[in-house]
């Protein structure tokens, strides 16, 4: 699918770029028809006229090819807007233009004014919608047409064309009364360049002025409320608009309005788990060699891990020791309470040098889950500022409980004397013949460029680890691209995915597994005698980015060409879950996930990312009731991929490209959606809030590919802008 999406939108930029030039060309021609001594520009126009018409076709060709094989979501901004500016004005140009061009009776002499002005007229409409597609294509994708946005391009279109028809025949008696020629045609292009360039410089300074955010702004607005099919979201209760809440979501009568602030985790009680986190500049080694000074937490990368079980009160301390911008920590696949999801400006405010926030929440899940902050995160988490939160079920599966052998450590304290946190696992400390370990894939900006690194629990690239160890390998990508993690030198079952088991998972070998940025892979094996090495693929890869694990410490990396690359849809056993195809959905909403390759944003150009054809903060909030079944369809037509994280929820993957999953149900928080894919996701709106959704290439979402689900009746007393220092991405 995504090989034929490529080839496809490929070849309609190639049309788009090609259609842009050879129109431009032939009105540049039929300009010249009107002044005298111009008569050999007429083959010129004629030429141009016929290989337009045929590039026309040409692209009507790719649409209907792509609407075929990817389906209306990818082409319903393409015949409802685009189609309409490029055939209307096809045909006065094959039925005026051409027969015109083509008459041989007049062809050793200036063309008739009248025929001259209509030919003109009608090949400069035809190039003027050649502009606006391209316009469409490259800057304003209409990607879900309204019909505002249908006619508003139309309108503009035909009103080209009759100030064309008007301009064309006054100029060209103009031009005939004064016997105008080259001199006059070459003043007259130059006057128009000059006139278009000082135009777009001038739009080019209104449009960084007018992309600037405001100083202190509200994360979600009443305006770009989409409520999704089924029943009504129930009316608005008045009175709501002030300072704070005059963009919160607007809350349902018969509900109580709730604040953000309210949503929070017990306040009192003896926590279970209690941790303290301190964020601060610290010089560390990198296992690619090289030493840089880092942005961490306690000291460390990754920071501390934190190891507690399932219903544990878990209570964090975060102090901002010298992170001058600020800080928060966000629980990426943890279903806290609102108030304790770290995002500034929605959530909380973001935490400065010198002060501190504590955190409180019961964990009501198990498995791989991690955290980072979410102020300014494509910078933050990029620096250093994540690490690894492990929830253990109740009772653990095999005695032991958290660190393969030995109990969870609670360091009441919370510091164990230095302001680490008490971590309850030495990130692959092995004990009897069970072994528990985190390993991160990070990419770092180093003096040599961006190097990829694999960051252990612990330091270095070896891990004894005696034959017979029951393993657990907890793959976590903190970085925003996508890696793909290979185990060679053993057979492995992957056991969870974004902490969530398989159902009965099959065994196999040098098969890759592609993790998107912020996606957590477990994977389970029995150590043999010999080495085992765990690698990382990838073009930009080097060949030592591995973990070896031997029984005696010796050994290297054998890293093997991977023989497929696991479908996560496609594995497991088909078991019990929580929706189906008879399913009854109380919102459906459409999420498509498109590319503008130049824009403004926040007052600095740039290429943008969009949701529904908008960047933050005008993409769409998706509004619920809390016990809605939601549905959400994501396309993604962009040329890359977008790893989709919601906040406060899990997903349930219902389909893929229109295929159902034929393998275990699968849970995620973080959806990797590939170029050209169609992904259907449910879930059960079971925890209120204002929930960020965004992708976690985290440059994609400091660039607009962020959004908000929002509970109807819930409102939010934070802002976010340069006079509040809130900046979440």
């Amino acid at each position: 699918m995504t090989e034929r999406f490529l080839l496809l939108y490929g070849l309609e930029f190639m049309l788009m770029f090609l259609l842009a030039i050879v129109w431009g060309w032939t009105g540049l021609a039929a300009n010249g028809l009107k002044y005298a001594a111009f008569r050999h520009w007429r083959q010129a126009a004629r030429i141009g006229c016929r290989t337009g018409i045929v590039l026309v076709l040409a692209w009507c060709a790719v649409l209907a090819a792509a609407w075929l094989a990817l389906g209306w979501d990818f082409v319903m901004d393409r015949v409802l807007v685009m189609l309409p500016l490029l055939a209307l004005p096809a045909l006065p140009v094959v039925r005026s233009a051409l027969p015109l061009l083509n008459r041989r009776d007049d062809a050793e002499q200036d063309m008739a004014p009248e025929s001259a002005a209509r030919v003109a007229a009608a090949i400069h409409t035809m190039t003027a919608g050649c502009c606006l597609t391209l316009w469409l294509l490259l800057f304003d994708i209409p990607s879900i047409p309204d019909v505002r946005e249908m006619t508003t391009y139309w309108a503009a279109l035909a009103g080209v064309a009759v100030l064309l028809r008007l301009y064309h025949r006054r100029r060209v008696r103009t031009i005939r009364l004064r016997r105008q020629g080259v001199r006059a045609f070459a003043r007259r292009t130059a006057a128009w360049t000059v006139s278009a360039a000082v135009l777009l410089a001038a739009w080019h300074l209104w449009s960084l002025e007018r992309s600037k955010f405001p100083a202190s702004m509200s994360m979600i607005h009443p305006e770009t409320f989409a409520y999704g099919g089924g029943r009504a979201i129930p009316a608005a209760i008045p009175g709501l608009h002030d300072h704070h809440a005059h963009d919160a979501a607007v809350p349902a009568a018969g509900n109580a309005v709730v604040s953000v602030a309210d949503l929070t985790g017990p306040r009192d009680g003896e926590p279970d788990r209690r941790f303290t986190l301190v964020a601060q500049k610290s010089e560390i080694g990198l296992p690619t060699g090289h030493t840089i000074e880092a942005w961490t937490f306690n000291g460390r990368v990754p920071g501390p891990e934190l190891v507690v079980r399932e219903g544990d009160l878990v209570e964090v301390v975060l102090i901002n020791r010298d992170i001058e911008a600020g800080v928060t920590v966000h629980w990426h696949g943890v279903d806290v309470p609102n108030a304790e999801d770290g995002v500034p400006g929605v959530t909380q405010n973001a935490v400065m040098p010198g002060e501190s926030h504590t955190y409180r929440f019961v964990v009501n899940e198990t498995g791989s889950r991690w955290y980072h902050s979410h102020q300014t995160a494509s910078v933050q988490v990029a620096r250093g500022l994540f690490g690894a939160f492990i929830i253990l079920p109740k009772e653990d599966r095999t005695g032991a409980s958290g660190s393969a052998g030995g109990d969870v450590r609670d360091e009441s304290d919370g510091s164990g004397g230095d302001g680490s946190a008490g971590t309850g696992m030495s990130g692959g400390n092995v004990g009897g013949d069970e072994a528990d370990i985190t390993v991160f894939s990070h990419d770092w900006e180093t003096p040599d460029g961006i190097r990829t690194a694999l960051h252990p629990a612990e330091p270095g690239g070896r891990r004894i680890m005696p034959p017979g160890t029951h393993v657990r390998l907890r793959l976590m990508n903190s970085s925003s691209l996508t890696k793909i993690f290979a185990l060679h030198g053993i057979p492995f079952r992957v056991s969870a995915i974004d902490g969530w088991d398989i159902h009965k998972p099959d065994e196999v070998e040098d098969t890759g597994l592609k993790i998107g940025g912020g996606g957590r892979y477990d994977v389970t094996f029995t150590m043999p005698d010999h080495p085992v090495t765990l690698a990382l693929h990838g073009e930009d890869i080097p060949a030592d980015t591995a973990v070896v694990f031997s029984p005696d410490g010796r050994g290297s990396a054998d890293i093997r060409p991977v023989d497929a690359i696991l479908d996560p849809l496609a594995y497991g056993a088909p078991a019990p879950a929580p929706f189906n195809d008879d399913t009854a959905f109380d919102r459906e909403f459409l999420m498509v996930l498109d590319q503008i390759y130049f824009g403004h944003y926040n007052g600095r150009p740039n290429a943008l990312w969009a949701i529904n054809g908008e960047v933050f903060p005008r993409t769409p909030t998706f509004v619920v009731s809390e016990g809605d079944r939601v549905k959400v369809r994501i396309v993604n037509r962009s040329l890359v991929y977008h790893p989709m994280h919601l906040h406060g929820h899990h997903v349930f993957v219902l389909k893929r490209n229109g295929r159902p999953y034929a393998g275990s149900p699968l849970r995620l928080d973080t959806v990797l959606v590939e170029p050209g894919e169609t992904w259907e996701v449910a879930f059960r709106a079971d925890n209120p809030g204002i929930w960020m959704d965004h992708c976690h290439v985290l440059e994609h979402a400091a660039r607009g590919m962020a959004m908000h689900l929002a509970y109807a009746n819930v409102i939010t007393p934070y802002m976010a802008g340069e006079a509040t220092g809130n900046h979440p991405e």
